[in-house]
């Protein structure tokens, strides 16, 4: 399995490429796209998400530290830190740059990377996430409640009981035995709870807003209306704080839109792509 050495941790990574040939001679030209995935989260949660996008560019997805397949060190984990990881990943890979999606708390890492790494990313996708919760727009107490329940359970209980916080019952209803058989499988890369509650401390700390307008990078920022997790107030708020950015709101989707409204997120991402990234200044964006 493939590991990078970023700063003291070993990264699980995998790079896609585009099956046919002509759209994978004509991604050489482009930055590849970079997905960060959110709290606790790992590449075998979205393997539907790698297969839509490798058919239009090559595609670096990865582990952070404490998840998945990537190591799993004791001590403090920060938002600015996995934020140096990534940028680290990219070196170890020889990228110079990727345009980055980064999806729930995976937006507060992409903040932290475009802030500490302008460099490295030409083009920022802000998916379902905030600048900071403290300044930010909070879920409801009802909600609140039920994130802290939900950490008590396991097992299936634990997944169903999660997507009453990310999906709209007629998905769950339509989709349930597939999202389960999936989630079942994935569930051996879970984060333990030690790694899990130092990305929870980790978010809870992200403030962004005073330097959100030094993103001087094409922004999109995607959210759900009825985002109860991550309340869609918040990507409002990251669009005061960078005035350029595009918003796209989701009627009726909630925190996991990614997944239920698939088509016409990926949509707007590769739009976005190729609107910013499509023709590149004759350079070649090597992944190794």
């Amino acid at each position: 399995m493939p590991h990078a050495r970023a700063n003291d941790v070993n990264l699980y990574y995998e790079v896609h490429e585009p099956d046919e040939a002509a759209a994978r001679e004509r991604a050489r030209t482009m930055p590849p796209l970079l997905f960060i995935s959110g709290l606790g989260g790992h590449l075998a949660e979205v393997p539907y998400l790698i297969e839509s996008y490798r058919g239009h560019v090559r595609m670096i997805a990865f582990d952070s530290r404490g998840c998945g397949r990537s190591d799993k060190p004791a001590g403090d984990c920060t938002i600015s830190g996995l934020a140096d990881d990534t940028a680290a990943l990219l070196d170890a890979l020889g990228v110079d740059q990727a345009v980055v999606y980064g999806s729930s708390m995976g937006g507060m890492i992409a903040q932290e990377l475009v802030l500490r790494h302008p460099q490295k990313v030409p083009a920022l996708i802000l998916g379902c996430t905030t600048a900071g919760a403290v300044r930010g727009v909070r879920p409801s107490p009802e909600t609140i409640e039920k994130m802290v329940r939900n950490q008590s359970l396991a097992g299936d209980e634990a997944i169903t009981a999660g997507w009453e916080l990310g999906y709209s019952r007629a998905y769950i209803d339509a989709h349930g035995d597939e999202m389960l058989a999936r989630s079942r499988e994935s569930s051996r890369y879970s984060a333990p709870r030690d790694s899990y509650m130092r990305q929870v401390l980790a978010a809870a700390q992200h403030d962004a807003y005073d330097r959100l307008d030094q993103i001087a990078c094409p922004v999109l920022i995607i959210h759900g209306s009825d985002d109860v997790m991550i309340p869609v107030g918040n990507a409002e708020l990251l669009k005061q704080g960078i005035p350029h950015a595009e918003l796209r709101v989701l009627a009726g989707m909630g925190h996991g839109y990614n997944l239920e409204a698939q088509a016409e997120a990926d949509a707007l991402v590769i739009d976005f792509f190729m609107r910013h990234c499509g023709a590149s200044e004759g350079k070649t964006h090597a992944a190794r």
